[in-house]
């Protein structure tokens, strides 16, 4: 949940906090993260994201974010998905700041986090920083409407980030992914289907099904 310091989210209209905005950073390609290249190539032109909508991002998070780039990203995306997203983000950002709340641990516990709209809104603000791309992912479609934020820094690393290694690049030959592990029985496919794996048969797996 925030830090101490964070309860100055809440001075929306100060100055210092629009200083933090900065202007459109480069987007990146994930090979294979369920992001579309045309998603992530999109440089859509919006106004700068407002300090409500830093505020209410850390205030769902409980987390410091600080990328101006991926911040600037994300407002950009969630507008051109949502023309009704500035307006739900100030509607969220007023109730909040009118109950005096601090942590989103307050939020749920109160008659907000009832309210279908602030937690939808709560929700769309927490999904985009936590998976790191905005929109819904298709997996059988040639395009979708996700959009890049960020991949290194999506907060679904940081709880087993002491542990885990971000895979941002290929930690294995060519189609190490699609192997079973040495010694996994390969189930048998339709007559039909050469290889279920998709390419050749890897030399460390196992033909004994």
């Amino acid at each position: 949940m925030p830090s101490a310091g964070t309860g100055a989210i809440w001075s929306f209209a100060s100055p210092k906090r629009r200083d933090l905005l900065l202007g459109i950073g480069v987007t990146a390609m994930i090979a294979g993260g369920g992001v579309g290249t045309d998603a992530l190539l999109a440089a859509p032109t919006v106004s700068a994201p407002p300090a409500t909508f830093v505020a209410m991002s850390r205030f769902v998070t409980g987390s410091d974010l600080v990328d101006d780039a991926a911040i600037t990203r994300a407002w950009a995306q969630l507008v051109a998905l949502d023309a009704g997203f500035p307006a739900a983000v100030a509607q969220l950002a007023g109730a909040v700041d009118k109950a005096g709340l601090k942590t989103m641990t307050e939020f749920l516990a109160s008659p907000l986090g009832k309210d279908a709209a602030l937690l939808n809104t709560a929700r769309t603000l927490t999904s985009a920083w936590y998976l790191g791309y905005t929109g819904t992912f298709a997996s059988h479609a040639s395009k979708d409407d996700t959009g890049f934020v960020t991949f290194a820094g999506a907060l679904m690393w940081r709880p087993t980030i002491d542990a885990t290694v971000i895979p941002t690049y290929s930690r294995g030959a060519t189609d190490y992914w699609i192997d079973p592990p040495a010694g996994t029985p390969v189930p048998k496919g339709a007559a039909s289907v050469r290889d279920w794996r998709g390419s050749g048969a890897a030399a460390n797996s196992s033909k004994d099904a």
